[in-house]
């Protein structure tokens, strides 16, 4: 059985005498901390238990007495069911999206490109294309001249597994690439 709501009960409460009790009136009736009276109020009023009359001034609404007068308590939790009828909220882009992205658009990339047009760091890049190398989602090319006279070239990769716009994760300690186009985890080193 769900406990009932140490916040907002108490202040239901002390809501019942039917006046309009500011913030600080509610703390000192329930010994709460102004910022749970708070929070608690923002619940209640989300809920339509309690009405806001003026700032900081509340007093139970018409839904919150039919409510208390019915016996119904408000729980800690979820306020409703447990589903995933609601669309998630969107993946953060992360340096590694954004990495992916100039791969799949460049499709021929040096680390330089990445970090120029990904904003990736040197060694997060390096990190993110040896991985993606190792399990066959790139393929080191040739080396590329160098600008300097000593330079032994630039090294270029070509994107051969190009298998959505969902950039692979990199998993360190697991030891492998999940493509999350494909839901497929490539254990680092294999490349079938």
């Amino acid at each position: 059985m769900a406990e009932k709501s140490p916040r907002q009960m108490p202040v239901v409460e002390a809501l019942k005498g039917g006046a309009c009790l500011t913030t600080a009136a509610l703390a000192e009736l329930t010994g709460l901390e102004g910022r749970d009276i708070a929070k608690a109020c923002c619940a209640l009023v989300s809920r339509g238990w309690i009405v806001r009359r003026e700032r900081g001034c509340f007093e139970l609404s018409e839904a919150g007495r039919k409510a208390d007068a019915a016996g119904e308590i408000i729980t800690s939790g979820p306020t409703g069911p447990l589903t995933q009828a609601e669309p998630r909220r969107p993946r953060r882009q992360t340096v590694r999206d954004r990495m992916w992205t100039t791969m799949r658009t460049l499709n021929k990339v040096r680390i330089a490109d990445l970090e120029t047009l990904a904003g990736a760091t040197r060694d997060n890049a390096q990190r993110y294309v040896g991985a993606l190398e190792k399990t066959g989602f790139l393929a080191r090319l040739r080396a590329e001249a160098g600008s300097a006279p000593t330079s032994n070239g630039v090294c270029r990769w070509l994107l051969v597994r190009n298998s959505g716009p969902a950039a692979p994760v990199y998993k360190a300690r697991a030891g492998e690439i999940y493509d999350r186009n494909t839901g497929i985890s490539y254990p680092i080193g294999d490349q079938s």
